[in-house]
């Protein structure tokens, strides 16, 4: 269930895009909640997951109303609509952004509904790299790792790092759960940190 033994940064992508790829899911829940347990110190948002664990749906409604639809989004979570004019998703920067997972080989599948630009899989594709990085590194691919480690820098750098500070104020200000407003605080803090890094 945790990914744990990719190390804590892998963990904290697995946690962290599983709530926007199946809020409801109880399994989502309970990967955040080990991501907290294991060192997080946070204990607001370790205590609102804990609640939800038996009744998440609500954690879907809320995440629906403000992310998905059917009225006009809230909280746009795509690149695109946070750096097109107009509000339009599917546009170069979601070209650019499939460009980037190409590298290591990973293709949106077309069965799905979200594009490339999605927050759920531009943090899946950190998770991907970090993932990778840790297996290069138990078997001293030293190389590997730094090239892995500069392409997620540059990734943050060009995307995610651009936009997800919109998409994080954006739940804050527009979530009626206080969990989706922790949830948010949280996502902002451990992307800043990478940034930093």
């Amino acid at each position: 269930m945790m990914n744990g033994e990719f190390g804590p940064i892998a963990s904290a992508y697995h946690a962290f895009k599983g709530m926007v790829f199946d809020p409801s899911s109880k399994e989502s829940l309970e990967r955040l909640i080990a991501y907290l347990e294991a060192g997080e110190n946070n204990d607001a948002l370790l205590s609102e997951a804990r609640r939800h664990l038996q009744a998440p749906m609500e954690l879907e409604c809320d995440f629906n109303r403000m992310c998905i639809g059917p009225t006009r989004l809230l909280v746009p979570p795509y690149e695109s609509v946070h750096r097109a004019s107009g509000r339009q998703i599917n546009t170069d920067e979601t070209v650019a952004v499939a460009d980037f997972y190409q590298h290591i080989g990973l293709v949106i599948d077309e069965k799905l509904s979200e594009p490339a630009d999605y927050i759920g899989n531009e943090l899946e594709f950190l998770y991907c790299l970090e993932a990778l990085a840790h297996e290069h590194q138990k078997q001293g691919n030293d190389d590997t790792v730094a090239e892995l480690k500069a392409l997620a820098g540059e990734f943050l750098d060009k995307h995610l790092g651009t936009w997800y500070q919109a998409f994080t104020d954006g739940m804050c200000e527009h979530a009626e759960l206080e969990f989706w407003r922790l949830y948010a605080t949280a996502l902002s803090e451990f992307l800043s940190s990478r940034i930093t890094h």
